[in-house]
């Protein structure tokens, strides 16, 4: 009595399917390796910047040469007027000595970005970007620190402190003697408005166009609000970061 067998087929369409779909797993991967900023990191760029911004955020690069002893002084400050308006960022670097340093200036303005998805693209959006560098003296750079010092930088504790794209907040990360400072100032929770740092920063930079102004106190989002508005909301672009210690996660 023979074994009667039922033949075997092979689909190879989802065979086919399943293959690309690894491929492009392992694609995305390499992608998202690829996406720590660096000094060579083109944030001007927006593809650049959309694959690298919670890591130029977070100033990845600035903690790896603050570790190395090669970012004494140097200081990124970023000020997200609702993420997908306005972004500014300074950035303070010294001169061999310390007695000059360049401020450079960068405004990343808006364009439709409705249908770009920053869960797989990540963040910054398709931002074109003006750049202005000025070299400033060290009365002017200690100016920046004592207005900066005077709003907590240094001491405040912000541990748990989310900071929504689709709002307005500071940020300041800086290196000093190896190790790394994080300030934080976030509209609902600061009053955004009565910051001096921004106004000595505004003042120091060539870049012309003032600084979009937050919402007074009254009319500015509470951390819970936020949150809310979060949950319920299935814009996919929108996004936060919380502080931990030092570091924005």
């Amino acid at each position: 009595m023979s074994e009667s067998r039922v033949p075997v087929h092979t689909d190879t369409r989802k065979s086919h399917v399943r293959l690309m779909r690894v491929v492009g797993m392992v694609a995305l991967v390499a992608g998202l390796a690829g996406c720590t900023f660096t000094q060579t990191s083109d944030v001007s760029n927006p593809l650049v910047r959309k694959a690298s911004w919670f890591s130029y955020l977070n100033a990845d690069d600035l903690r790896q040469s603050c570790a190395a002893g090669d970012a004494e002084g140097q200081i990124r400050i970023i000020y997200n007027a609702e993420y997908y308006k306005e972004v500014r960022v300074f950035e303070l670097t010294p001169y061999p000595g310390f007695e000059e340093f360049n401020l450079t200036s960068r405004v990343f303005g808006p364009l439709e970005v409705k249908n770009i998805n920053v869960e797989l693209n990540a963040p910054l959006g398709a931002f074109g970007g003006e750049e202005a560098v000025d070299r400033i003296d060290r009365e002017s750079y200690l100016a920046i620190t004592d207005a900066l010092q005077a709003e907590g930088f240094g001491t405040q504790s912000r541990d748990g402190l989310r900071l929504y794209s689709d709002d307005y907040y500071w940020v300041a990360i800086g290196c000093s003697s190896g190790g790394v400072t994080l300030g934080a100032w976030a509209s609902g929770v600061d009053e955004l408005r009565s910051l001096e740092f921004p106004e000595v920063l505004a003042n120091l930079s060539s870049i012309e166009r003032e600084l979009p102004e937050p919402p007074a106190a009254e009319n500015a989002r509470s951390q819970g609000a936020a949150k809310l508005h979060y949950v319920q909301n299935d814009d996919s672009r929108d996004f936060y970061r919380t502080v931990r210690g030092n570091m924005l996660r």
